[in-house]
């Protein structure tokens, strides 16, 4: 799944098959996140993040907020455990569905 393309932002990012996010800013800069390492950067001040982003990828602060919403996309369509990337709003639906299903 990609979140984002240099087409229409400066960042080209993706689920990639090592169950990572690509977070791409230029062919200088194409860094592959582990989900690990994604929950303990966000949870860190906002502020920080941004500092943090600027600085690994020399980028401009508005550019690492654009990146901070692909990160949260990342981590909350992937699950280490499945091992694979899975839409969660659509897991939860079937999960209703199936409930009301059990029901009737």
């Amino acid at each position: 799944m990609s979140y984002s393309r240099w087409s229409n932002s400066a960042w080209y990012s993706f689920y990639n098959v090592n169950g990572k996010l690509s977070l791409w800013y230029d062919m200088d800069h194409i860094i592959d996140l582990a989900h690990d390492e994604l929950l303990e950067l966000v949870s860190l001040d906002k502020e920080i993040i941004i500092e943090l982003l600027m600085a690994e990828y020399n980028c401009k602060e508005k550019e690492a907020i654009e990146a901070i919403k692909y990160i949260e996309q990342f981590l909350e369509d992937y699950d280490p455990e499945i091992g694979e990337e899975y839409n969660k709003e659509m897991t939860e639906l079937m999960a209703m569905l199936e409930d009301k299903k059990d029901e009737s």
